[in-house]
């Protein structure tokens, strides 16, 4: 049965031991109805599914139902096969619906061959959650790809290894909330990290703006409504963006189990804790997070090839506009959401007039740094123009891309501008224009659309001033 949204969405297979059960069908309803586009099978037609013209990116094995072990290992041996087949090497597969007493048994679920794993009853918040994060694993692994070429292509021959980016090894994690449950969590990941607690929410944030840390794991228990405004606060600190929250806690103590995801969670693990399941969450988390900065890391590469700015090392806007066509060609079949925020400084004319041009370009310098800040792996930041500067930001509505506006104007606020010359502070007065993609348009159409949005804001700014 095929539940079709769009073409531009993410196509994700489905295989099961019964199609036809009431429950199949609710998840498959579930995760069509999150923007995804599905496609369900079961075990034994699993192979001439794979073969059909579908362009399959995900493939979700849901194991609930198969309580011994051998239904496991050979779910496990039949990822292998897919991964070993050119055809189907690229596809993720998540394994859902593995119960904890398989996980407890079974000493091959940590050299598995699955991309994720998602242990204990089914619930569609965490299965939507674990689809994101392996879309945004595609997105950053071929835009790595996509800009290692091009530095490639102007002598950076930088070979990033893979395994210096999965890798969990030298990692130092962050635990805070219920003092009960800390020593299980220690014992369980002492063996792979370097673990610090803080007794207090207040004590975990005064660590987080101190050090770095790989992910941040917070211990609800019974209650963990009550560390969601600590969640919302962590993620207001524009250095602490996108760094992995972990919550363990009893999804029954929840009213609804979307509201740790809103709040700004990364992952979720219900509580009992498996220790099993705690391991492989936290390794795979750092590994995406370790990934996101090596990205990252391919701006400061780059700074002085042709595709770059000269003054800012930011991406140019002949390679942002070639970007917006490869997001349209090559990302947006996953995912059909994408924002551009265009941000100018409004009054660097005025700057150059009054402190000389050398104060301008260090205006310009400053600006892009702060920017930089708030800049993930897979996003591109590109200056366009004297003024105006260009933020690409995949898979981000409007709502969230607000929010990366708001964390801009919390930085300039605390951000000293001052000119070459002796001089007082300087003002520096940014105007942020966003433009959600509504999936259909053209990358002309979409800039153009962008364009007029800002202009009427622009003209509408001038009239208030006016008045």
């Amino acid at each position: 049965m095929e539940h079709q949204m769009t073409e531009k969405n993410t196509v994700i297979l489905v295989g099961s031991s019964n199609t036809a059960s009431n429950q199949q069908q609710k998840l498959m309803n579930a995760i069509n109805q999150s923007g995804f586009k599905t496609i369900d099978t079961t075990f034994q037609d699993l192979a001439s599914a794979l073969k059909q013209a579908h362009a399959h990116d995900i493939l979700i094995f849901n194991l609930e139902g198969l309580s011994e072990e051998t239904g496991f290992l050979k779910c496990n041996k039949l990822a292998e096969t897919i991964k070993n087949n050119p055809a189907t090497s690229t596809i993720k597969i998540l394994s859902i619906g593995i119960s904890n007493s398989i996980c407890d048994q079974t000493k091959e679920i940590f050299n598995h061959s699955f991309n994720d794993l998602l242990f204990g009853p089914i619930r569609v918040p965490s299965i939507i959650s674990r689809l994101k994060s392996l879309v945004r694993l595609d997105t950053m692994d071929k835009e790595l790809n996509r800009r290692s070429a091009i530095n490639e292509q102007y002598g950076l021959t930088q070979k990033y290894n893979r395994s210096s980016f999965i890798s969990h090894e030298n990692s130092t994690l962050l635990v805070t909330g219920r003092p009960n449950g800390f020593s299980r969590i220690e014992e369980t990941l002492s063996p792979i990290a370097t673990l610090v607690g803080a007794l207090s929410t207040q004590a975990a944030f005064d660590y987080l703006e101190r050090d770095k840390f790989d992910i941040l794991i917070i211990n609800g228990g019974r209650n963990p409504a009550r560390y969601l405004e600590f969640i919302e606060t962590v993620r207001m600190n524009t250095d602490l963006y996108s760094l992995p929250i972990l919550l363990v806690a009893h999804p029954s103590k929840l009213s609804d189990s979307h509201i740790p995801y809103e709040a700004g969670v990364t992952d979720f693990i219900e509580a009992p804790l498996n220790k099993n399941e705690l391991v492989l969450r936290t390794k795979a988390l750092i590994q995406e997070h370790r990934f996101r900065d090596t990205l990252a890391k391919t701006y400061l590469e780059a700074r002085h090839i042709p595709t770059n700015d000269a003054l800012t090392g930011l991406y140019t806007y002949s390679y942002f506009r070639e970007h917006l066509d490869y997001l349209l060609e090559e990302y947006l079949p996953l995912s059909n959401k994408f924002s551009l925020i265009s941000i100018s400084i409004e009054n660097i004319e005025e700057i150059n007039r009054d402190y000389g041009f050398a104060s301008g370009d260090q205006v310009l310098r400053q600006v892009s740094e702060i920017l930089m800040t708030i800049n993930r792996g897979e996003d591109l930041l590109s200056r366009i123009s004297g003024r105006k500067f260009v933020l690409t930001l995949p898979n981000t509505n409007q709502k969230q891309a607000i929010n990366v506006v708001q964390r801009v104007e919390g930085i300039l606020k605390q951000t000293k501008f001052i000119c070459e010359s002796d001089c007082s502070p300087m003002t520096v007065n940014l105007n942020a224009e966003i433009t959600e993609y509504n999936g259909e348009q053209s990358a002309d159409e979409f800039l153009k659309k962008h364009n007029e949005q800002k202009d009427k804001s622009s003209n509408q700014v001038k009239e208030e001033d006016a008045a």
